[in-house]
């Protein structure tokens, strides 16, 4: 009877540890984060037309945070299939950008806005949005100065830095 006990209590043990394992490891999957094209908005009222400019940085900008995410080892990427500059949430609705990103085997979506409001001030809102739950998991709203290479660094480098040390990942 003793033994039997035993080899049930051990049983039981084991089951334990490996759910407790099992758990861990789910826990411990890299998520998978697509990033959409950033929305842009300019009302500053500039003579000069910047446009072709801003597209540049947006998608350089959108290219920095993919690689300075993974390069991370804490974030993966999947890529959003949609026609260049049609892959925002100025182009499609939220629903449509989430069904891609799942499509893509995304874990979250991140969005984001950009709006120049004068030639130094512009200020930016972004998302990540859990795919599965459709729950904003990340928020950040940011304002910078400057319009030129240099200032949308800077920018993107404070995101990073936001994005990776917040707990969800």
């Amino acid at each position: 009877m003793k033994l039997r006990m035993l080899g049930l209590a051990l049983t039981a043990a084991a089951v334990v540890c490996a759910c407790s394992v099992r758990q861990g490891w789910a826990q411990a999957a890299t998520p998978v984060l697509a990033v959409a094209e950033i929305h842009y908005v300019d009302t500053s009222g500039e003579v000069i037309d910047q446009s072709a400019d801003h597209r540049r940085r947006l998608r350089e900008f959108e290219a920095a945070l993919r690689s300075d995410l993974a390069a991370s080892g804490k974030i993966a990427n999947a890529a959003l299939e949609c026609p260049p500059n049609a892959c925002s949430v100025g182009e499609i609705n939220d629903s449509q950008l989430l069904a891609k990103a799942r499509e893509a085997g995304a874990t979250h979506l991140l969005i984001g806005r950009f709006h120049k409001m004068s030639t130094l001030v512009q200020q930016a809102k972004f998302d990540v949005i859990d795919v599965n739950a459709r729950k904003i998991v990340f928020d950040r709203y940011i304002s910078f100065r400057g319009d030129n290479d240099a200032a949308w660094r800077r920018a993107e480098t404070f995101l990073i830095r936001q994005i990776l040390d917040h707990g969800e990942w």
